[in-house]
């Protein structure tokens, strides 16, 4: 059962007003392979590979209706603090530049716009 429902949400970046329709983060952590030969007898209790946490790294993509108030495309290539917002209680925010601009139309929809955002440090949640 889901604890937040998709009926209201913001999100701000530079001078752009959003009519969000969706947002996704991506945040990952990368590792490092530690494992070292060993001598020992091959058991199903030895030779298991080892890692070690490596850099974080966080994405995030806003669909909304196009246009986007503030410019859109002026946004392409700037940095900015992204926050985005479940208005549930749960806040993401970070700097972020700006790094694709999508547009789309279609027959059966309004007109739709995906901007995708690269993490430019840490990624805060707050609720």
């Amino acid at each position: 059962m889901a604890a937040i429902h998709g009926k209201r949400g913001s999100a701000s970046f530079t001078n752009l007003t959003f009519e969000m329709i969706s947002f996704t983060i991506d945040a990952t952590g990368e590792t490092a392979d530690a494992t070292v030969m060993s001598s020992v007898t091959v058991t199903s209790a030895t030779h298991w590979k080892t890692w070690v946490a490596g850099f974080k790294d966080w994405s995030a993509t806003v669909e909304c209706v196009e246009p986007a108030a503030g410019g859109g495309i002026a946004a392409l290539g700037t940095s900015a603090t992204l926050t985005l917002d479940t208005v549930a209680g749960y806040v993401y925010s970070g700097a972020a530049i700006c790094t694709g601009f999508g547009p789309s139309l279609s027959t059966d929809s309004a007109a739709a716009l995906s901007l995708t955002f690269q993490g430019n440090g840490q990624l805060t949640a707050a609720s």
